[in-house]
């Protein structure tokens, strides 16, 4: 089965109200944030599950998971390695004139344009931007570096400490 292009912007609450679902990708070369963070260009498009709908409480949202495998250079062996990336996210569209404050735990608040649209593409890249590791490395075994064999050397003891840090700056003004 193909693959369908998710749109770029939708209407949140008209499509809650029509309970659509998108499954189908977001092409790759539309997310250029995403491509810079990357040791090597990704090369297959991110894979998304869109889901609207109204809660219980009346609230138009939207829910849905994004996934792509991509290449990250090890912050240990300063290697290339393949890592799969899941982001799932849980919005509630609110303009600017309502607050977010009322929304429930569960939605972050997703500001609507003037046209009452979400950018879904910005904000698909945006979650897979936060998904990804803060510290990109292999598995320990997987990793050419040898977490045992690292040496982080030592830090000399000052001779003579000082007990006021401007002390040097009255000695340069004295002269």
């Amino acid at each position: 089965m193909q693959k369908v292009r998710i749109p770029v912007s939708v209407d949140p609450v008209k499509s809650a109200n029509k309970k659509q679902t998108f499954d189908g990708v977001v092409p790759v070369q539309t997310l250029k944030r995403l491509q810079e963070l990357l040791a090597k260009p990704c090369e297959t498009d991110p894979e998304v599950v869109v889901e609207f709908g109204v809660d219980e409480q009346g609230m138009s949202y939207f829910s849905g998971t994004a996934s792509v495998s991509v290449i990250l250079t090890c912050q240990r062996c300063n290697q290339p390695f393949e890592v799969d990336i899941t982001a799932q996210f849980a919005y509630a569209p609110v303009s600017s004139k309502q607050g977010a404050d009322e929304l429930p735990e569960r939605y972050e608040a997703i500001e609507t344009n003037e046209f009452g649209e979400v950018n879904l593409h910005g904000l698909i890249e945006d979650e897979l931007i936060l998904a990804m590791p803060l510290v990109a490395r292999h598995a320990p075994e997987d990793c050419s570096v040898d977490r045992d064999a690292m040496t982080w050397g030592e830090i000399e003891e000052d001779e003579k400490p000082s007990d006021n840090p401007f002390s040097v700056l009255q000695e340069l003004k004295r002269k």
